[in-house]
């Protein structure tokens, strides 16, 4: 298991179109990608999971992978997350 905080640079929070950007991104890869923010934890495989979480803009989150490859893969998936643009 690894994780990292960072802060997402979303203007208007984690709306439909970042969530289908992380889905896509996750998608094929093997083990749990999780965000935690605010006291709660989202599946970061699941649209409705991210979108419960109410990530508002320029949110600080917690990045949680457990995979086989835990530290490359939270590497490369914060990065993504970094890069993201409304």
């Amino acid at each position: 298991m690894a994780s990292k905080t960072i802060q997402l640079n979303l203007v208007n929070g984690l709306h439909a179109r970042p969530v289908s950007d992380i889905i896509s991104f996750l998608e094929g890869r093997a083990g749990n990608f999780t965000i935690n923010y605010d006291g709660n934890s989202g599946n970061c495989k699941s649209a409705l999971s991210l979108l419960f979480l109410g990530i508002g803009p320029s949110a600080e989150v917690e990045i949680v992978v457990e995979s086989d490859n835990a530290q490359a893969d939270l590497e490369d998936f914060v990065a993504f997350l970094l890069a993201l643009k409304e």
